[in-house]
This record gives structure tokens, sequence and C-alpha cells, in this order.
């Protein structure tokens, strides 16, 4: 299976908003897909998509303030996990971090989505706090750090 990765693009959103959802349970998608959007706009080179026969299957955003970097999001298609996808978004990513200089990288991850949290182990993240309502009421996130 060929993945090409690649830098998003407006009119990947409609394919994107959908994958939102996998990542952040509680969002609304309509309102989730003007976030990811501005994201996009505000951080062009931070946003990521995966494809696979040209088809996407995965993206990842991010967003950098001073130092620390915030993983907006990572998610892949249901179909297409545990097939490395989520680490390749996530190695560009961090590369990209990287060049921006950031020193380190914050993952929220809704307590919903809690299963992810071994993929974020095995990249060297660790747990370092949870957001009680960070998403909303009873919207926990579980916090997870990476320092470079």
């Amino acid at each position: 299976m060929m993945v090409n990765i690649r830098k998003m693009r407006e009119p990947d959103l409609t394919v994107v908003s959908e994958l939102a959802l996998l990542a952040n349970p509680h969002a609304v998608k309509e309102k989730y897909a003007k976030h990811i959007l501005d994201e996009l706009k505000e951080n062009a080179g931070l946003s990521f998509v995966a494809e696979v026969d040209g088809k996407i299957v995965g993206y990842a955003q991010a967003d950098v303030n001073n130092e620390i970097a915030v993983l907006e999001d990572i998610a892949v298609a249901e179909q297409f996990q545990k097939r490395g996808i989520g680490k390749k978004l996530l190695t560009e990513e961090l590369k990209a971090l990287r060049k921006r200089k950031a020193k380190g990288v914050l993952a929220e991850v809704h307590y919903m989505c809690a299963s992810a949290i071994p993929f974020y182990y095995k990249h060297g993240f660790r747990i370092s706090g949870i957001g009680q309502d960070y998403f909303g009421i009873g919207q926990d996130a579980i916090i997870l750090k990476l320092v470079f």
C-alpha cells in the first residue's frame, strides 16, 4: 500500500472534516470544519493529509505558539488504522514543528479517544496532565507532551 503525505489544501476540507470527528467526538462537524480551515490558513505548513490511491484517509494539523506546539488533530480512517499511516503523519508533523523551532509538543486527547494514548507513548509522548471540561462540560482531555 502506497501512502502519500502532502500538505493539506482547502478542497480537502470536506473529507478532512469527516475524519476530524474520529479525533473529536465532541465536535459539531460544520463548526469544526471552520476551525480546520482557520488553522490551515494560519499554519499552512503544519497541516497534512495522507492519501492512499489518491483518496484522503488521514490528516494531521498543528499550531505553534512561541516554543510550544499543539498537535491540534491526528486522525486516520478506521479501515486504514494500524497500517503506519498515523506514524507517517506524526513524523511529517514533528519534522515541520522542529523547523519552526518548537521545543515541545502537546497533544490533547479527548477521554473517549483514550485508546490513542499507546500510539502517542510509542512515539515518545508522556501524560503530563488532564483538562477537566477541556472541550466543554463533561468533555475531559488527557494532555500528553513530547519534548524535543
